[in-house]
């Protein structure tokens, strides 16, 4: 599907909607978003040729008030890959579709006014994410969720509560669930929030698992896997300080009673903030650490590696995180072999038995020219636990700068560098490169 064809189904699909709305609504918002993004990669490993593609994503929306009592929001998006000379089949992805057919990614109703204002009641398809998505973010996906989100009626007492419950895959006649649970209670106390969550994760029949010291999936029947933790933020005037922990519990079952017990730790710490300068404008600095647990090779019985399968990972058809090539987490990495299908155990770009990443980020930006930023990052992984002993995963520096060329189009470049270090098949790999070019359009 081109554009103009994606354009004009989302604007088919707009006005049918802006049609049945209008006479009832009280406010309406009608929109889309554009983004092409391309692509040039040079891969980590000597046997992969190099892959260069556009990537074009649009997002089209109907936002409106019912009443002051009820707010609908409807969102359609298109993900169209095109110049990928190399592939001959249809991408394998997160996606529903990711060949520009148009697919629902949001449809919910909101009900912010219950109990006083107190109480949020959303139902529907939705975005979900807490704090930088770590834990948990659909990444523009949505998930199909019933959320309540309760404020405390009482001043001396600032704390919420956001719980929802989620059916992420269903199939009837396989009984091939995933279920998807979360809480978390915030407090506000001064500059100071802090967040406690738990997230419950329940898969059935699916097939598979591979622990993270293992170099092949294994037969296994369902998965339930609990994270839990807390989150803590500090905002000053120009400055903030940030740091979360997760732990993690739940049980794999295997044939023959070969289950496998889940354990592990995880945690980041961050701290950065921006200053008004004479010469380079606004300037701001950022640093990063963070560590995911590996799984320890000498307990078959356990897996020790850390692995939240629904933490924040991608911007389209590319991975997103630490490195704009490596795009990291806690328990994974930009795969190179499949770089557009889902991470997972047997996915997770890093070399069989190796589990469990450590992260420095450091980056700084600044804004010269009120329309231009420049961006420079650095980073250094590291596994944490690898069969062959070898943890040293490879180094990052990324390059960017972005051009604003009014309130509606913006323009970004980039380009990262990412040298692989011993973890890695030292007989085929070589210094990995990524280019990227992109044009923002809201409208």
């Amino acid at each position: 599907m081109n554009l103009r064809s994606a354009l004009s189904g989302a604007l088919t699909i707009s006005l049918l909607l802006l049609s049945t709305a209008v006479r009832a609504a009280n406010s309406l918002s009608l929109g889309a978003d554009y983004l092409l993004r391309g692509v040039t990669v040079s891969e980590r490993e000597t046997t992969i040729k190099r892959l260069s593609y556009y990537d074009q994503q649009l997002k089209a929306y109907l936002i409106t008030d019912l009443s002051k009592d009820v707010e609908a929001t409807i969102r359609v998006q298109s993900i169209t890959p095109w110049g990928m000379e190399s592939s001959s089949t249809p991408l394998v992805t997160r996606y529903p579709d990711s060949q520009g057919n148009l697919w629902v990614q949001n449809a919910f109703v909101r009900l912010p006014n219950i109990w006083k204002d107190r109480v949020i009641a959303t139902i529907g398809r939705q975005p979900m994410r807490w704090g930088d998505g770590l834990i948990l973010s659909d990444d523009d996906l949505g998930f199909d969720a019933l959320r309540l989100q309760l404020k405390s009626p009482w001043r001396f007492l600032p704390i919420d509560l956001d719980g929802f419950t989620a059916k992420i895959n269903e199939t009837l006649q396989t009984g091939d669930d995933t279920d998807l649970h979360g809480v978390l209670m915030g407090f506000d106390r001064n500059l100071t929030r802090w967040e406690f969550m738990g997230l419950w994760e329940k898969v059935g029949g699916i097939g598979s698992f591979q622990a993270g010291s293992e170099i092949a999936p294994v037969t296994a029947s369902s998965v339930d896997r609990l994270i839990y933790g807390t989150r803590s933020r500090v905002n000053l005037k120009d400055a903030y300080l940030k740091g979360e922990y997760y732990m993690q519990t739940g049980n794999v079952e295997r044939p023959g009673g070969n289950d496998i017990n889940l354990k592990g730790t995880a945690y980041a710490l961050g701290i950065g903030g921006k200053q008004n300068s004479t010469r380079w404008g606004r300037f701001g600095a950022q640093l990063d650490y963070a560590v995911g647990s590996g799984d320890d090779p000498s307990t078959p019985g356990d897996d020790e590696a850390f692995r939240a399968n629904f933490a924040h990972r991608w911007s389209g058809l590319e991975r997103s995180g630490w490195g704009r090539y490596a795009a990291a987490n806690f328990s994974d990495i930009r795969s190179s072999t499949a770089p557009f299908a889902d991470a997972s155990g047997s996915n997770s770009g890093l070399p069989p038995g190796t589990s469990g990443i450590q992260t420095i980020n450091f980056a700084i930006d600044a804004t010269p020219w009120s329309q231009w930023t420049f961006s420079f990052a650095y980073q250094i992984f590291k596994a944490q636990k690898n069969l062959v002993g070898k943890k040293d995963l490879g180094t990052e520096f990324d390059y960017g700068v972005e051009y604003r060329f009014s309130g509606l189009v913006t323009m970004r470049g980039g380009y990262s560098t990412f040298a692989p270090k011993g973890a890695f098949d030292e007989t085929t790999r070589t210094k990995a490169s990524m280019g990227t070019f992109e044009v923002d359009l809201r409208f």
